[in-house]
């Protein structure tokens, strides 16, 4: 009687060891699974930044091509009358859009500075490596962002491409 109880103990032993296999093998699946969009998405982010940085490149040059023709007649203002004649019956591109509500000039010294601003300095290796100092000290994103003076999603970034 006792031999049978054993064998029927040692039987749901082995079912639950079973059961718990079966459940750490499908989080184990998950978290392959889950590295895999992470890494799809880091290169898909990725990709799509560096597609907006060539457009932004792009609509620069398109910006600063019109300024010249546009700006072309002001500098030569001061010349004689024939060479303004001639600069004026330059063919002038045709703008279909409205015309910005911020000037041109503005909007190139904007993303003029940002994207020096964004290009590795020592100011910015300096924030990385205090945000990567305060996260090993364990203080939080949130307090990281305050000491840095940055955003909690862009101290999170900098977390992740460690």
């Amino acid at each position: 009687m006792a031999l049978v109880f054993l064998f029927i103990v040692q039987i749901i032993g082995f079912y639950f060891l079973v059961l718990l296999y079966t459940k750490v093998s499908k989080f184990d699946d998950l978290e392959k699974k889950q590295r895999k969009l992470m890494t799809e998405m880091d290169d898909s982010i990725g990709a799509y930044l560096s597609e907006l940085k060539d457009e932004n490149e792009r609509l620069i040059e398109r910006l600063a091509a019109r300024d010249r023709v546009v700006i072309a007649p002001k500098v030569d203002s001061q010349k004689n009358s024939k060479e303004v004649a001639v600069a004026l019956e330059q063919p002038k591109p045709v703008i279909r859009a409205k015309k910005p509500v911020i000037p041109v000039n503005l909007a190139l010294k904007s993303y003029n500075s940002i994207s020096t601003a964004q290009e590795p300095s020592v100011e910015a290796d300096d924030a990385r490596t205090q945000a990567f100092k305060l996260h090993d000290a364990g203080q939080s994103i949130e307090q990281i962002a305050k000491v840095l003076g940055k955003g909690r999603t862009e101290v999170e970034l900098i977390l992740k491409f460690r």
